[in-house]
């Protein structure tokens, strides 16, 4: 661990040269995650800034908190890492005088905070560390095993907001925080792009999807499950998807920038017949400590690193394919892949690869 917070504050000091800063103030929830490792500096799940902050400098890294939370930050998050505490009874917090007494020069911060300097720590995300991709990889394996159980677990009848249960359940038991559930059943699938559990109770198919976290990694996946035989045009689209999915994946390639990928992915929905599908949701883009740093559209010129998550989920209206991917120096390899989920092998210009299939009960 020791090693991975020296490479990432190698990171932050030439962003410090770079911008002329003496230090900068991490606190978001997905920054500090990623600096430290995974540790947690929230209390509620559903925030973007922490209870606790982190200074870094030149020569010293702090962590600022209130006599509330210190006791278990210190105790089950940062214990050992040798930063210095600044504590403030909550009462109070003012810790602007503290932070000033030990930088004298320029601060920066990556939430708008006083006079601070907006600093964009996401930039330094990637690329991935061994250590992170290795706790990335576990994280997809345990998700898609859960995922599928779950998947092969549901029956007629069952309410969506009953199978999104289950699933947060299952997942929480491995410490994955089921950050985004999306369930559909029937007329929903085609209905809504982003369907949130409702009553409804499923008759024939069902759409699950799933954004977890834990170490301040996410995953993304989408499954279709269906009961009885598949319908010629149910079939059709599902294919198509997979297809235009397959294009994106073997597209996300180390130098080549996103805008070019997404061309391609265009191309495909295009080709397949379903031009004008793209433009009912989002294709996706690069994921790791956000669900999506930003969503991929033609203009974006970012280049690609080896090294890279990428969540693609191109949708054709009744079905949808998605996958969490780590690029490398050839092809990406799909994190979240499950051999005993059935699959659909797809031919690329690049060889082929497997795409799940419509999982039929």
């Amino acid at each position: 661990m020791r090693n991975e917070i020296e490479i990432k504050w190698q990171r932050i000091k030439k962003l410090m040269a770079e911008n002329k800063i003496e230090g900068v103030l991490i606190n978001k929830v997905s920054n500090f995650a990623w600096f430290t490792g995974g540790k947690i500096n929230y209390v509620g799940l559903h925030t973007e800034v922490g209870v606790c902050k982190l200074l870094i400098t030149e020569e010293k890294i702090y962590y600022l908190t209130n006599n509330i939370e210190y006791p278990r930050i210190s105790e089950e998050e940062l214990k050992d890492f040798g930063f210095e505490p600044i504590i403030e009874n909550w009462y109070e917090e003012k810790f602007d005088k503290r932070i000033k007494k030990i930088v004298s020069g320029n601060i920066g911060s990556d939430i708008p905070f006083l006079n601070y300097i907006p600093v964009n720590l996401e930039s330094l995300h990637f690329p991935l560390l061994l250590e992170e991709i290795e706790r990335y990889k576990k994280l997809g394996k345990e998700t898609t095993e859960i995922m599928t159980e779950i998947c092969r677990e549901i029956k007629k009848g069952d309410k969506e907001i009953e199978i999104s249960g289950r699933l947060s359940e299952r997942l929480w038991s491995k410490n994955i925080i089921p950050i985004v559930i999306l369930i559909a059943g029937d007329y929903r699938i085609e209905k809504f792009r982003h369907p949130i559990s409702t009553e409804n109770k499923i008759k024939k198919c069902v759409m699950v999807v799933l954004c977890g976290r834990r170490d301040g990694l996410i995953v993304s996946i989408t499954r279709l499950v269906h009961f009885g035989k598949l319908s010629e045009e149910l079939k059709k689209r599902h294919i198509a998807v997979c297809k235009i999915d397959s294009c994106f994946i073997m597209q996300t390639r180390k130098n080549k920038s996103i805008g070019d990928v997404f061309k391609k992915g265009m191309q495909m929905y295009e080709k397949m017949g379903y031009g004008e599908e793209w433009k009912k949701h989002h294709q996706g883009g690069p994921t790791g400590y956000l669900t999506r740093y930003f969503r991929a559209t033609e203009d974006k010129t970012e280049l690609i690193n080896e090294n890279q998550a990428f969540a693609w989920n191109p949708s054709i209206t009744g079905t949808k394919s998605e996958d969490t991917i780590i690029t490398t120096e050839n092809q990406p390899i799909i994190i979240t892949e499950d051999k005993n989920w059935p699959l659909l092998e797809i031919e690329t210009e690049f060889g082929e690869i497997y795409r799940p299939d419509i999982l039929i009960r």
